[in-house]
């Protein structure tokens, strides 16, 4: 898989900060579908999925690919303008993690490499979770990266 990166601001972070929508981006990152397509491998309804594609592409997430006519109508077939999404106006010196209480101090390049595992973890996670099982419950994982309270380069 490609690794595109796309700075967005805070109205697209909240436009992709769900489950689902996460297991949208990632299957159209992978090769273009419609949303009847992806709705069929999520195990969703095809409106429920239309619905959030098109919220995902009036918010710059997503881009239409091509159009094919299958018997008369019209398919739309999106993909994911990006694999990876950066917020606007973090801070790029940032070099600590604070989650659950813990708090975790790095050098540059091991934050470097603490965010590349975790991209890893997480396509992995997307990966084996793509799937429509029933029962599923859904969390939301947030991690936020800030300076040491110190202020100072640790």
């Amino acid at each position: 898989m490609d690794y595109k990166v796309m700075e967005i601001n805070l109205e697209q972070q909240k436009l992709i900060s769900t489950p689902l929508r996460d297991k949208i981006i990632y299957l159209l990152s992978e090769r273009i579908m419609t949303a009847k397509q992806v709705a069929d491998e999520l195990g969703k309804t095809a409106g429920s999925i239309h619905y959030h594609i098109q919220l995902l592409y009036k918010g710059g997430i997503l881009e239409l690919a091509e159009t094919r006519e299958n018997k008369g109508i019209v398919e739309k077939y999106y993909r994911s303008k990006a694999t990876h999404f950066h917020l606007k106006g973090t801070d790029p010196r940032r070099k600590g993690i604070t989650t659950k209480g813990i708090s975790l101090e790095f050098t540059e390049e091991e934050l470097k490499e603490f965010e590349d595992d975790y991209d890893v973890l997480l396509e992995k996670w997307l990966k084996r979770t793509v799937s429509h099982k029933e029962g599923r419950s859904s969390y939301t994982l947030s991690l936020e990266f800030k300076k040491h309270p110190s202020g100072e380069d640790v």
